[in-house]
């Protein structure tokens, strides 16, 4: 074994998964083109409007739902919030077989020219968490797929959809996005706030596989404060909107 080489996989978990349950690891597999959506409305949402089932996976908690539109098999899983959480999620479906995914989320503003409701599609994240700093040098850049963004874009410009483009600042400090990072980040031309997407990035690059991300803004940051609309029908209703866009781009990858 190498010297940096992991002591444990993913897959590794998967086996031992499915050892205790009694069934074999192709039971665990996932299509290889994914929806990662972290709120449950997006879930169910999804699980409405598309023909396919639910299928138990390695959190009985968490269930894939799978759908085959056009022949194309693709799925949809609910991670859990936050970086560390849902770069482990990432890897493990990786493990069983995604190969594209596309993160959607919420996300808050930092910009001026953002309002709630609004769509960010992100080109690359500025790391402010831990995890992806276990993947690679604290140099190197954290970007989407291009290709797989710009399907995304295509699709959105189709559908009428107005949105944005640039990057994101991730943290994993919820309660520390203090007013220094804040006017740090968003001078650096940061759209938005999030959780997850430079982990995720990370992931992706690492493990070698298409990622991009799409974030509605549902709530806002400034300089005098927070702003919180999390369940403003704004939101919701580009929540659906983005995702009927991401279902159609991955129809096409």
């Amino acid at each position: 074994m190498a010297e940096d080489e992991t002591l444990f996989t993913a897959k590794d978990w998967i086996r031992y998964e499915a050892k205790c349950r009694g069934v074999d690891e192709s039971f665990f597999s996932v299509p290889g083109k994914m929806i990662l959506v972290y709120q449950r409305f997006g879930f169910d949402y999804l699980k409405e409007v598309l023909n396919g089932e639910s299928r138990e996976w390695l959190y009985r908690d968490r269930p894939i739902f799978i759908a085959e539109l056009e022949g194309k098999r693709i799925g949809v899983f609910r991670p859990w919030i936050g970086a560390p959480g849902a770069a482990a999620m990432l890897e493990e479906l990786i493990a069983c077989g995604a190969r594209e995914a596309i993160e959607v989320g919420f996300a808050g503003g930092l910009q001026s020219s953002l309002e709630v409701g609004d769509i960010v599609v992100v080109t690359h994240a500025f790391r402010d968490e831990g995890t992806s700093y276990h993947y690679f040098h604290p140099d190197v850049k954290l970007e989407s797929s291009a290709n797989l963004r710009e399907l995304l874009i295509q699709e959105l410009k189709f559908q009428g959809i107005k949105f944005m483009v640039g990057p994101v600042w991730t943290t994993d400090g919820f309660y520390r996005e203090t007013r220094s990072k804040f006017l740090k980040f968003r001078k650096q031309g940061a759209l938005a706030v999030d959780g997850e997407t430079s982990a995720l990035f990370a992931v992706a690059k690492y493990r070698q596989i298409n990622i991009a991300s799409a974030q509605v803004i549902s709530d806002i940051l400034t300089e005098d404060g927070w702003l919180c609309a999390f369940r403003d029908e704004k939101v919701y209703d580009s929540l659906k909107k983005l995702l009927k866009a991401v279902v159609n781009a991955l129809k096409r990858v």
